[in-house]
């Protein structure tokens, strides 16, 4: 019986992974006779994952990935959805998994502080340093109040981006943003190099945060998403 594709699920990893082109033909055979649709990006830094399907197929999937890279406790943003928003499978063996022109371990992230919606709510009520970690074009549809744009065109231009701007205020809290988190991991490591001490970052991204809270108020627009719907 044919089930309508309903889920979308993202995910990522920043772990030691060897073997890439094992590991890429397993997920790919895998997930192709899942009829899971979307872009896997795999890379001796992590993993980065995006994909849909029916919610017993997603699910599969996910759990399949899991075991595969012993991934263990991370955060999973779900969303529901009418049809497909990817055209097809692709699984990709890349330098990085977010391209930032430099890589980052497990290890380094692990020190990196998120914060659930309901907290980091309450930290924007303490008016720290915010800023949003995505290009300009994503920061003119839709961010949250009083954060500041780096006004990157490509991620990639981060650090040079974060170096130039002497004026932001390592002394205060800071609190950092992306559409789904994984941005924010490198960025982290970034401030934290030029001299941040305190550095929050939203779990889960600005997607994690729509899907559960229910006042918005804090946040203006939309949100632009790496597939076929645009917005979020």
């Amino acid at each position: 019986m044919y089930k309508k594709i309903d889920t979308t699920i993202s995910f990522y990893k920043f772990i030691n992974i060897t073997n890439l082109d094992t590991i890429k033909s397993k997920i790919y055979r895998y997930l192709d006779s899942h009829n899971i649709h979307g872009t896997v990006i795999i890379s001796a830094e992590g993993i980065n994952v995006n994909f849909c399907g029916t919610s017993e197929n997603v699910e599969k999937s996910r759990s399949f990935i899991s075991e595969l890279l012993n991934l263990g406790s991370i955060h999973y943003n779900y969303s529901i959805i009418n049809d497909k928003v990817f055209s097809k499978l692709k699984v990709k063996i890349k330098d990085e998994i977010i391209k930032a022109g430099f890589t980052v371990s497990e290890d380094m992230v692990s020190k990196n502080k998120s914060l659930e919606p309901d907290a980091w709510d309450k930290l924007l009520d303490q008016k720290p340093l915010i800023i949003d970690m995505r290009n300009r074009f994503e920061y003119l549809l839709g961010t949250f109040d009083n954060s500041e744009s780096l006004e990157l065109l490509n991620f990639s231009d981060l650090r040079k981006s974060l170096k130039n701007n002497q004026d932001l205020d390592r002394n205060r809290d800071v609190a950092i943003f992306c559409t789904g988190g994984i941005r924010c991991e490198k960025a982290t490591v970034v401030l934290r190099e030029i001299g941040f001490k305190n550095i929050f970052q939203l779990k889960g991204g600005i997607i994690n945060y729509l899907a559960k809270k229910k006042d918005k108020n804090k946040w203006q627009g939309e949100c632009f998403v790496f597939d076929d719907r645009i917005t979020y």
